[in-house]
């Protein structure tokens, strides 16, 4: 993205930048966050779990990315779900190892991780389904996909957006789109990819790792993955820290990740990610 042209407005006496690009949207106090997150991440070490604290007690806000059907980078630093908090936390966590500590070079980063092949290009391209959300960042490098010893195959089975058009305001207002939704999702499908069922997470030991993507699998028919954030670790066991629809806010989930999963009906295990 060129962030080098730029519109100047004044609001309440108060000069505010914003970029030209058209791709990118996201608010004043969005940055106001990041320079905060830059000082923090100064104070301590360069790990994921790290730059993952920071976001604790940040509201929890659904649908972050839905909107009109005009696809932009959607920037949000001060209200995530599940899926956002994560994608924030690996975009800022891939930025520390470099060189380029911008505003910018995180939006860049950001993007290779929500689109396919890091490229906007419509609603479409956005990496719906996290199945495809982990295999494609595996497929560029980003992160790697474990096989633990309790790992059974897994079979994504995605029909849901396709038959739920009218819930996703892009897809109701494109009945074309969701006809091309349903090729997209045949793709899923033929993913390989492998899960651990969660009667067996308790078993794995140090297979989980802090900072490892943990994606839970759900029973819910047509989708894949109903919940995510990160693994860390309290008195050697995994606990989740994760943008909690119950609590409405980033947390660390009291109870172990096993705990987690047993007492939820429709999550069926989990599928790790890493980043290496």
């Amino acid at each position: 993205m060129n962030m080098n042209q730029f519109f100047l407005i004044i609001v309440f006496g108060i000069l505010i930048i914003f970029p030209i690009d058209a791709q990118i949207r996201y608010m004043p106090e969005d940055v106001d966050v990041f320079n905060r997150f830059l000082q923090y991440s100064e104070q301590g070490d360069k790990s994921l779990i790290h730059t993952a604290l920071f976001f604790v007690d940040m509201p929890y806000v659904s649908g972050a990315l839905e909107g009109d059907d005009v696809e932009q980078l959607r920037v949000n630093l001060r209200e995530l779900d599940c899926v956002t908090f994560v994608e924030n936390v690996l975009a800022l966590h891939l930025m520390l190892q470099g060189t380029e500590r911008t505003f910018a070079n995180f939006c860049d980063i950001l993007q290779g991780i929500r689109y396919r092949d890091g490229v906007i290009d419509g609603y479409l391209s956005r990496l719906h389904y996290f199945s495809e959300w982990l295999d494609n960042n595996r497929k560029n490098g980003i992160i790697s996909l474990p096989a633990m010893t309790q790992c059974l195959k897994f079979n994504p089975a995605v029909s849901y957006m396709s038959s739920n058009c009218n819930s996703y305001p892009a897809l109701k207002s494109n009945p074309e789109w969701c006809k091309r939704m349903i090729s997209i999702e045949k793709g899923v499908n033929q993913l390989s990819l492998c899960y651990v069922p969660k009667q067996q997470v308790k078993d794995l030991g140090g297979e989980i790792q802090a900072g490892d993507i943990i994606a839970i699998t759900t029973h819910i028919n047509g989708l894949d993955v109903a919940h995510t954030g990160f693994a860390i670790l309290q008195n050697g066991k995994a606990h989740l820290l994760h943008a909690s629809y119950e609590a409405k806010k980033v947390i660390v989930s009291d109870e172990s990740l096993h705990d987690y999963l047993s007492r939820r009906r429709n999550h069926s295990g989990i599928i790790s990610g890493r980043v290496e």
